[in-house]
């Protein structure tokens, strides 16, 4: 793993002030606008104003571009901020500060960063990526080809579970161009979202994460000149898989400030819900609770702040993203049925004056199956574990 393009820092000071903006907006007007996107399943066209006024298409993507370069450290505490709220929202700016830029920026060819990179920068372009497919999921085995016709690619196949799709400007694929070297075999693309032969399909609506366009990408007979090719030819699933490492971890740490939020709503609950004459933040078994609650966000905080490291130190984050992503799930699971236990029968219904805990608890269910679930986590992790025979540190003292 190579070291990534945006390793600026910016004062604490400035770091923190940005992260109560951001809140601010977050649990203000971002919030205002969630119940119709519920009803509606449509991303609402305010977010695109609100993210250039905070910054947030520009967060990750390099200073050459137009962007502000953050380094994951800093940037990862922007992204628990915006894990507090809808998590539509929040994968709109996971994926503008991730994968709808990380592919074309660390891989892509000069021409395609100089046009697209400071429009992205700016908000005024979108970049969805296209890797799951409906029978083979997420991995070496997909069935999208791609078969070389002089100067351009002829792309078939089906893409599945693709997110915004409704309102990206491209996708960034990637197809089998040979088909007897699976690991060197796949190539990935940049495809303008009115190239034809793409047929876009939409999917019902989700428990969660409602606004999020997901749908079908079908390729008909999809022409894409060899100048939008990423890469070199064989070298996709590499880049793919190294986008979705840092994909990972971004999803821990929205994770991680969904659990913040359910921990901080769980305390307002229980220092104003009686029962018996006795509020029951007074009850053991309640502290007990909120004390398992606290130290899962802990926890899980310290592991996102070592990932981050390793991301901007180069490292190769495989295992820790892994690692982040698996205890995030159970945490989330975890904190949201204590809270909504604190809460007793109100914490199901919409509408509640201490947040949205129905919406966050249908939410969080969501982001258990993004960049894979437990048991992909585990599977990806265990492979390191067991070549380190366990040893995980470099010195005693890390």
């Amino acid at each position: 793993m190579s070291k990534p393009l945006n390793n600026v820092r910016i004062s604490e000071e400035e770091l923190y002030a940005l992260r109560m903006k951001i809140r601010q907006s977050v649990e203000g007007e971002m919030e205002a606008l969630s119940p119709e996107m519920e009803k509606s399943n449509v991303y609402p066209k305010e977010l695109w104003d609100i993210g250039k006024k905070l910054d947030l298409f520009r967060m990750t993507i390099p200073v050459q571009y137009g962007g502000m370069g953050l380094c994951y450290e800093q940037w990862f505490t922007i992204m628990e901020e915006i894990g507090r709220g809808n998590s539509a929202i929040r994968m709109f700016f996971h994926q503008t500060n991730g994968l709808g830029w990380e592919v074309l920026g660390l891989y892509g060819p000069e021409h395609l960063k100089n046009k697209y990179l400071p429009l992205l920068a700016k908000g005024d372009y979108f970049g969805s990526f296209a890797l799951t497919e409906p029978d083979c999921g997420s991995g070496a085995d997909i069935q999208t080809t791609a078969v070389k016709d002089g100067d351009n690619w002829v792309l078939n196949g089906t893409k599945t579970l693709i997110s915004f799709t409704d309102i990206a400007d491209c996708f960034f694929t990637i197809a089998v161009t040979d088909d007897k070297n699976r690991k060197n075999g796949l190539t990935a693309f940049f495809v303008p979202a009115d190239t034809p032969g793409l047929v876009i399909d939409p999917m019902p609506h989700m428990m969660g994460c409602r606004g999020t366009g997901h749908a079908h990408l079908r390729m008909k007979n999809m022409i894409v000149p060899d100048s939008y090719r990423i890469g070199p030819v064989g070298e996709g699933l590499n880049q793919f898989l190294h986008a979705l490492a840092i994909s990972r971890a971004s999803i821990g740490v929205c994770l991680l400030g969904m659990c913040q939020r359910f921990l901080e709503m769980a305390i307002a609950r229980a220092n104003d819900r009686v029962t018996f004459g006795k509020k029951i933040i007074q009850r053991q078994a309640i502290q007990q609770t909120i004390a398992d609650m606290a130290t899962r966000v802990y926890t899980l905080r310290l592991l996102a702040h070592e990932c981050a490291k390793q991301i901007d130190n180069g490292e190769d984050i495989e295992m820790i993203s892994s690692m982040l992503k698996l205890e995030a799930i159970d945490s989330v699971r975890i904190v949201s049925d204590s809270c909504l236990e604190i809460f007793g029968g109100i914490g199901y219904f919409e509408d509640n004056p201490y947040g949205p805990v129905e919406r966050m608890y249908r939410d969080a269910r969501a982001m258990w199956f993004e960049e894979g679930p437990r048991t992909v986590q585990r599977l990806t992790l265990v492979r390191d574990v067991i070549a380190k025979k366990g040893e995980m540190r470099k010195n005693n003292y890390q």
